[in-house]
């Protein structure tokens, strides 16, 4: 095994290659790895290797009290759902937002559950788990990742600066002296965002708890537990607000179970402030919405953004959004798949309410497609 720390940014993509698939055979027979995260640099090893997980352990002492040894490092949001039981939809919906990234989840489980999962990971007790609670993250660096995945072996990781091989000076980000050290070190420089990964945990009722050091606050996860959705046309006065509203009242009798639904609508090509056609807000009415109080809104980036599906009207309107935002492409649909839906503006009420109709008969359907 090698000891001298691999230049990261000094080799070509097949050098980088070679070496993570490299550092993923180390891991495999038993090794340590030290390697970037997207906080720290962590040292890695066989979660179902005893010799590595005791090497791993004797060098990063004891832990904390208040969690498992170890944390199962997982090589994406897939194998979490698959391997470790998530009863809840805030469970669910909180592993799938804010995985990958610098989030470590304290999972609480009966026994039966806790065995289920080290049995599917071939780890021994003890390892990512206390006997009530398994540690899971995934981390969204692309070295990590790449190692974890040639290793093709469940992975824990301790930070480096919490074992001796790492710089006093530079704890968290530097690579330090590794003469005892028999594994793969590669070393990508100073990371961009040094310091912990934030901490939830998971309770078996739906509740969670943010540790209050670490990149995320409670008001950051509070924002993952909204599932928001953007109706987009012309104007925002007729087809995209009926939308927002149908969908609304659509919605109003769902079961609760902590995730919210935020509906919004916005315009490609208006202003701020105006109403809803007095047509559409009629019909709108008479299908059990409400828009008396709807002002219209200019599309804006930020809106996109932080939507999680945003259902356009038209193709020229799914052009318009990515020109604002050119990398929301994977979330921008037509509502209703067959077609664009025409503009209404200036028809008789009729062609309103079958506007609405169309737009009702997309909604249910993208619902369905969404599991709402």
């Amino acid at each position: 095994m090698q000891t001298g720390a691999v230049p990261w940014k000094e080799l070509d993509e097949a050098e980088r290659r070679n070496t993570a698939r490299a550092a993923g055979a180390v891991l495999r027979d038993g090794g340590l790895v030290i390697t970037p995260t997207e906080t720290v640099y962590g040292v890695m090893a066989h979660a179902g290797s005893a010799a590595a997980v005791e090497n791993l352990r004797r060098h990063a002492g004891p832990g904390r009290p208040d969690a498992p040894r170890f944390t199962w490092h997982a090589p994406d949001t897939d194998a979490v759902r698959d391997t470790i039981p998530l009863p809840t939809a805030v469970h669910r919906r909180l592993v799938d937002r804010l995985l990958p990234g610098p989030i470590r989840f304290i999972i609480e489980l009966d026994e039966t559950a806790v065995a289920a999962v080290l049995k599917a990971l071939k780890i021994g007790p003890g390892v990512i788990d206390d006997g009530a609670r398994v540690s899971v993250r995934v981390s969204p660096h692309e070295i990590a990742r790449e190692v974890i995945e040639w290793a093709a072996v469940p992975i824990i990781a301790e930070r480096l600066g919490a074992t001796h091989w790492g710089d006093p000076s530079h704890p968290d980000h530097a690579v330090g002296d590794t003469s005892d050290f028999l594994g793969t070190v590669i070393d990508a420089g100073e990371l961009r965002t040094p310091g912990p990964s934030a901490t939830i945990r998971l309770k078996p009722n739906g509740a969670f708890e943010v540790d209050p050091a670490g990149w995320i606050d409670e008001k950051d996860v509070m924002e993952a537990l909204r599932k928001r959705i953007l109706f987009v046309c012309t104007g925002n006065t007729c087809r995209s607000p009926m939308a927002e509203a149908l969908a609304r009242s659509m919605v109003a009798a769902r079961r609760e179970d902590g995730v919210e639904i935020i509906f919004e609508s916005a315009g490609a090509a208006t202003g701020d402030g105006m109403p809803a056609s007095p047509e559409a807000v009629r019909v709108v009415q008479a299908m059990g919405g409400d828009l008396r109080a709807h002002r219209s809104r200019r599309l804006t980036a930020a809106m996109i953004d932080r939507a999680e599906h945003v259902y356009v009207m038209t193709r020229g309107h799914r052009a318009r959004v990515l020109e604002l935002s050119p990398g929301a492409d994977s979330k921008v649909e037509l509502l209703d798949p067959t077609g664009d839906v025409p503009d209404p503006i200036g028809g008789p009420e009729e062609v309103y309410r079958e506007t609405a109709d169309r737009l009702r008969r997309a909604i249910a359907a993208r619902f369905e497609e969404r599991g709402l």
